[in-house]
């Protein structure tokens, strides 16, 4: 998959592109964009093989569907952006995606918030493993 496309119906996006392979197949770096109305900021990920990726934090969350107290967050390694998961009563997800500016003091920051029904976790779990981890090539 070329690309994994978070959106809601205000406009608001998470986008995450341009992934590049290294010589194994592994998902070595890739980008993030968020966008919402009037606004749109990007940053390259570094994506080692340790840790969790969001596609990991997205069927975490997709195991606890009917909701949880406080917030559920994800980092990237290197703090490129990072993911805060809230639930409410009714099964709604807030996401609030925010993007760094990397080089020691931070530039600048952006941040987009995306409501998700709890019904859509598993299938943008399910996406986000297609980005995540490419099928090696000529499978």
């Amino acid at each position: 998959m070329k690309e994994w496309i978070l959106k809601n119906s205000f406009g608001c996006s998470v986008r995450f592109h341009k992934p590049e392979l290294d010589t194994s197949g592994w998902l070595e770096h890739y980008c993030v964009t968020i966008s919402g109305e009037g606004m749109q900021a990007s940053v390259r990920v570094e994506n080692p093989p340790y840790g969790r990726n969001p596609a990991d934090f997205f069927e975490e969350l997709a195991r606890q569907w009917q909701g949880w107290q406080g917030e559920q967050s994800w980092a990237a390694i290197e703090g490129e952006y990072s993911l805060v998961a809230t639930t409410d009563a009714c099964g709604h997800l807030l996401l609030t995606v925010s993007l760094l500016a990397k080089g020691g003091f931070p530039a600048w920051s952006a941040e987009v918030s995306l409501a998700i029904e709890a019904g859509q976790l598993q299938a943008l779990a399910m996406n986000g493993k297609d980005f995540f981890y490419p099928a090696p090539a000529g499978l």
